[in-house]
Parts: C-alpha cells; structure tokens; sequence
C-alpha cells in the first residue's frame, strides 16, 4: 500500500502524483500555486485529498475499472464538474476510465475514494433499490442527506489519517476488510442519494459545452492558435455568449483562459527538458508566444516566477 503527504508549486507534477489518473491540471488563477496531496492507494482502493490555492481547471480521465466519488469540504465557491456545479450536498460521480473536466475554483478542497467497480456493482445490486442503482450508473453527480454526509466522512476520515501514517503496517486481510469498509460508507451513502435538482443547470451546461470546445479546439489547434473570434466563428455563438459562459465556468474571459493554457503547456514543456535541449524562447515559440518579454511579463503574472526560474529536468 502506498501512502504520501506532498505539496507542490507545479500544477502538472500535482496532477501527475495521483496515482492511476491520466489527466492534465492547467493553472488559471494568477500567482504562484501551492497546493497540497495526501494520498493513499492500493490495488483495492484509493483515497486522496487535495487543496489548491488557485483556480483549476482539471481534464483527464478516471482510472479504469474503478467507480470514483469526490466530494467538496469548502463550500465557498462551488466547481463545475460534467457541466454542473456541484451543490453543497452533493457528491461526484466518475465510471471506469471516465472523461471529466473539472472547474477548481480557488481554495477547492476535494476528497476522492475510488473502489473496484465490478465488487461494487455486485454488492450494490443486492442492496439498493432500482431507483438509486439508475443513478449510480448514469448521474454525474447525486445530492445526498447531510445526515448521510457527515456518517461517510466520520467513516472515512479516522481510516485514511491512519493509513497515511501506517500504510506499511497494513496485511492483505487488513486491506480486504478496510475495502469492505470503505464500500459499506458508500452504500450507506448512496442509499439516501436523491436526483440532482435541475436549477440552472441547462444554462450552465451549454456554458460548460462551449467552454470545453473551446479547449478541446486550442489544444488541438496549438501550432497554430486561435482567437476569440476563431472560436465564435467555429462554435456559431457570439462573442457575448462565449464572454458570459466563460465567466461563469471559469472566472476568467476567454482570451485570458486561452493564454493561460499555452502559458500551462510552456512550463510543462520546460519542466520536462533541460536548458540544452530546450531553450525558453523556443519553448515559448513552439506555443504561440514571439514576443518574449509580453510572454515573460504574462509567465510571471500567472505562476508567480519568470519562466528563466522554472526548476528544468537534467541531463
């Protein structure tokens, strides 16, 4: 069983530390990031918190063969997941290998428990009604009684601050039965699951839709990128449209969001090179940016470091 408690100032090295996620953190709330992991993982099951400092946002896929839940512990600013945004006493759902995108505002705090998904499904077939069992399988999110809320986390808590300290200690038969546990609190949970309320969840998942074009067309457009007006011309909406929903989704308009994703891949890009292989300004480059100092100006205005202090790989 492997247990950590790290921090990072690296939004890409956080998101690369979960064990068993493919996925890419790019920073968009400007300064520099610090943010904290613990984490505890076996074949059986998984638990990790995180907490960052600055807005997020999140694309990847869940681990395969896996159901995930997530929940939020700060409700100051709720994340929109899958389109919705989660409510205060709701949790996250992910299926096996499922895509996701996740807006983190600043100061989110997230807890993740993932389980095997086949174990699961068996045991939640002979317990919880049809109704909960329709939502299991297609709900991005269900909201649950605070009741039932505050039993998972009693649960959960005390297990995962005790195996980030004794994890080496944990026998094969002592992980089967933290397994069961872990799978009890979450039949307990989804027992009491309700359907999410729909609210404004149509606006916002169009908001949410064009937000994800919009990256999913930047980042394969990155040779070559786009403008706001590109965006509207390829998506069909109006400048107005594509402002009002990235503020909503992101906080930030879209020209900003935009750079800060090409800012995101040029420090991937210096992280993973030496200064031999790679020099700033080509890095800077290859993603769109040809004036250096409006591009070290903008680095720094983001990751609260010019881009000549990025910590490089060796060799």
């Amino acid at each position: 069983m492997f247990a950590e408690v790290r921090s990072f100032n690296d939004p890409q090295q956080h998101a690369g530390s979960i064990l068993g996620w493919r996925q890419v953190y790019d920073q968009l709330g400007r300064g520099s990031l610090s943010t904290q992991l613990q984490q505890v993982s076996s074949e059986r099951f998984q638990i990790f918190q995180e907490v960052l400092d600055k807005r997020v946002v999140q694309h990847g896929h869940a681990p395969k063969g896996r159901l995930c839940l997530a929940l939020v512990l700060n409700s100051a600013c709720a994340p929109v997941v899958q389109k919705h945004e989660v409510g205060a006493h709701s949790v996250v759902l992910l299926r096996d290998g499922e895509e996701f995108l996740l807006h983190a505002p600043e100061g989110t705090h997230l807890l993740a428990v993932t389980v095997d998904t086949v174990r699961f499904a068996k045991l939640a077939a002979l317990e919880l009604p049809q109704q909960q069992l329709d939502l299991l399988k297609s709900a991005s999110q269900i909201a649950v009684p605070d009741a039932a809320l505050k039993r998972f986390q009693q649960h959960v808590y005390p297990v995962f601050q005790h195996l980030l300290h004794k994890a080496d200690e944990v026998s094969e038969a002592a992980e089967r039965l933290l397994e069961d546990g872990l799978i009890d609190a979450l039949l307990d949970l989804f027992g009491s699951a309700q359907s999410e309320s729909r609210g404004r969840h149509g606006n916002l998942a169009v908001s949410s839709y064009l937000v994800k074009k919009s990256q999913e067309l930047a980042r394969d457009c990155a040779d070559e990128p786009l403008s706001v007006l590109d965006l509207c011309e390829r998506l069909r909406v109006s400048r107005r449209t594509l402002q009002n929903s990235f503020h909503v989704v992101a906080g930030i308009p879209p020209v900003e969001y935009l750079r800060n994703l090409r800012l995101n891949a040029v420090r991937r890009r210096l992280a993973s090179t030496s200064t031999e292989a790679c020099g700033v300004g080509e890095a800077a480059a290859q993603m769109g940016f040809y004036h250096l100092s409006h591009f070290s100006r903008n680095y720094r205005g983001l990751f609260g470091e010019y881009p000549s202090e990025t910590r490089r790989a060796t060799g």
